[in-house]
């Protein structure tokens, strides 16, 4: 009679814990990669810092390369830039690649990642790009949707809108690193973000 009294115990507590993990699988799943996540460090094989012949021999033959070959892109949607024949930038623009990022939209990045460092708008407001120094790392959206993740050096993410760098805003401003087109002033091309860092 004991034994049945311990395995009927037993089973509503084995009822009521896998109950308790339907309801909350959502809130379990947002506590688990927010403890355990971090941005990847490398997309298909590549990481920061690999040589050009490495990236070709993991990858094949780009489908297009830059005329001075400082990038290149693979019909996945993965874009390579090279300094000195060396991995310094990769972005990855593909759903396949994409995947494994556990959010899509901006409210659930921050929830993860907290806030950016960098903020990249573009002047009709459809896009914006959110840079984490931490990582190196920026997600582009689009309509508030995932449309890129790219990793390494920290350059000027230019804009043509609002640029903000650690919660101050740069442009628009008569300090603004960028002119209409977006493109990056003749007197900030020798200089980067750490410019407006206090």
């Amino acid at each position: 009679m004991k034994v049945l009294k311990w395995i009927m115990k037993a089973l509503v507590v084995l009822v009521t814990v896998i109950t308790l993990i339907i309801l909350f699988a959502d809130d379990l799943k947002q506590t688990y990669n927010k403890l355990t996540w971090t941005p990847p460090m490398e997309i298909n094989g590549i990481t920061i810092g690999m040589t050009r012949s490495d990236v070709v021999f993991k990858l094949g033959e780009p489908f297009d390369c830059g005329e001075d070959k400082t990038w290149c892109g693979w019909d996945d949607g993965h874009f390579v830039w090279f300094r000195d024949d060396r991995v310094n930038i990769q972005n990855a623009i593909s759903d396949d690649i994409l995947q494994s990022i556990p959010f899509k939209n901006t409210t659930d990045m921050k929830t993860l990642l907290g806030d950016e460092d960098l903020l990249a708008e573009s002047k009709d407001f459809s896009t914006r790009r959110y840079t984490y120094l931490k990582w190196g790392t920026t997600f582009s959206f689009e309509n508030d949707a995932l449309i890129g993740y790219m990793m390494g050096e920290v350059t000027w993410r230019g804009s043509s809108g609002k640029y903000v760098i650690k919660g101050t805003v740069v442009c628009p401003g008569a300090e603004c690193p960028f002119d209409d087109e977006g493109d990056v002033k003749e007197a900030f091309k020798d200089k980067d973000y750490t410019y407006f860092i206090k």
